[in-house]
């Protein structure tokens, strides 16, 4: 199906980089997921070796271990989105995002500065993909991530949505497409100068099926498929998950780490668990395994909403999270402001959910404390946080800030790191975690 005329988006550039070829999968002739699987196992056991030696665990075998579900000698952390790093170095979004190698120096600067164990790139990685389809037409703003300006299937009726949509998943190589060979680019700096040059962890962060699904067609269609025409968002979904497998599997072949991909605000704040039951979760899993054995971070925010568990600690947002658990990711999430709010913010049901289910548990902290607080504040952050995941010591945990907020101080960045070191090693010191400092 042709792309359609509008006089709407006639005079609206869209960016194309390189001319469009036709999308040969980079994984064919690599070795089987299970294979891949026992060299990292091989790793895994290096590592847990020298973990139980007691010696310093690198960057990357941080990631390895609670990637696999092992803890590492102190709990790590991690951030997304470079537009505060950007802002940080003197520099706009748009001038990051439009520049590779400096982006690519942004995030090694700030990884190295800051010594957090990866920082994920992400000033416009909402909607690169549906925007690469032809689905949509971006706005970009100077200083601010891109956004929808124009949904392309507005004026189509359900059917000529459905076939174009359907059409362009087919066609679509994120190789070529739009502006995705700039992330390429970006991303070969990163596995370049991160990864063998430095040894350190690549995150990739593409963006997840549902919330790209809900982002092409708008909140009011989305609503009215799920409610009256449920096969259309299940056709809807399967063809924009064919679509991200491609740029995940694209973006697996450059040599990145792990993934993290973010269904967080178009997903438990906007939709009813059982929606995300029906139309989200069964798709997650495909999606995951698409990169095995690389590990997937696939997070929510909007814990608290999912509802309040039993007296027996079942159902509520212990069940989304036993769900979450069934797509194949390591972790399972409790970001600001669920892990402080109830009925979400008993952290020790939270913990013993993630043992229960075999995963790391990933907490996200208050950004307003990182950006507004003093660095005694930002310790007494961290250290409240790993005393309320108590008594557990098996580790398995990430904290990190939910973003780094423009405008954050240096020095509350490091007041994070080194509260880290000091109350998040493994076996946790009680007497350093219950002190008065």
């Amino acid at each position: 199906m042709a792309r359609p005329e509008s006089t709407s988006i006639v005079d609206w550039p869209v960016e194309q980089l390189a001319e469009h070829e036709p999308w040969s999968d980079p994984l064919a002739d690599w070795p089987s997921p299970q294979e891949q699987g026992a060299q990292l196992m091989e790793m895994v056991k290096a590592t847990l070796e020298k973990r139980n030696r007691g010696e310093e665990l690198s960057r990357m075998e941080r990631t390895l271990m609670v990637g696999t579900n092992n803890h590492s000698d102190r709990i790590p952390t991690y951030s997304f989105f470079t537009d505060g790093p950007a802002n940080y170095y003197g520099y706009t979004c748009r001038q990051v995002e439009r520049d590779p190698k400096l982006h690519a120096e942004v995030v090694e600067r700030w990884t190295d500065e800051f010594e957090f164990e990866a920082l994920g790139e992400g000033i416009d990685s909402m909607n690169t993909e549906i925007e690469a389809m032809g689905l949509i037409r971006m706005k970009f703003p100077e200083n601010a991530p891109g956004d929808v300006k124009i949904r392309l299937m507005d004026d189509m009726d359900d059917e000529e949505a459905l076939d174009f949509w359907e059409e362009a998943a087919e066609k679509f190589n994120p190789f070529t497409d739009g502006r995705l060979p700039r992330r390429f680019e970006l991303y070969g700096h990163l596995v370049e100068r991160l990864g063998k040059q430095r040894g350190w962890p690549v995150m990739a962060a593409p963006s997840a099926t549902f919330a790209q699904t809900v982002n092409a067609i708008g909140f009011k269609r989305g609503f009215m498929w799920m409610r009256r025409k449920p096969e259309n968002f299940h056709r809807a979904i399967t063809a924009q998950r064919k679509a991200n497998i491609k740029w995940y599997r694209a973006l697996k072949s450059l040599g990145v780490t792990f993934f993290i991909t973010i269904d967080a605000w178009n997903a438990i704040p906007n939709f009813r668990p059982d929606q995300l039951f029906e139309f989200e979760k069964p798709y997650v899993g495909e999606l995951i395994s698409s990169v095995a054995p690389n590990p997937v971070i696939y997070f929510y925010w909007g814990l608290r909403l999912a509802g309040e568990p039993d007296e027996n600690g079942r159902g509520g947002w212990v069940d989304f999270l036993e769900r979450s658990a069934e797509t194949g990711t390591f972790l399972l999430t409790n970001l600001a402001p669920d892990y402080y709010t109830p009925p979400s913010d008993d952290l020790k049901l939270y913990r013993e959910t993630c043992i229960r289910l075999g995963k790391t548990c990933l907490v996200g902290a208050k950004d307003e404390v990182l950006l507004s607080g003093t660095p005694d504040e930002v310790r007494a952050e961290v250290k409240s946080i790993i005393k309320r995941l108590a008594p557990d010591d098996r580790g398995c945990c990430v904290i990190v800030p939910n973003m780094i907020p423009m405008g954050t101080p240096a020095e509350n960045i490091h007041a994070w790191v080194q509260a880290l070191k000091d109350y998040g090693t493994y076996p946790v010191d009680w007497d350093c975690l219950n002190s008065d400092d």
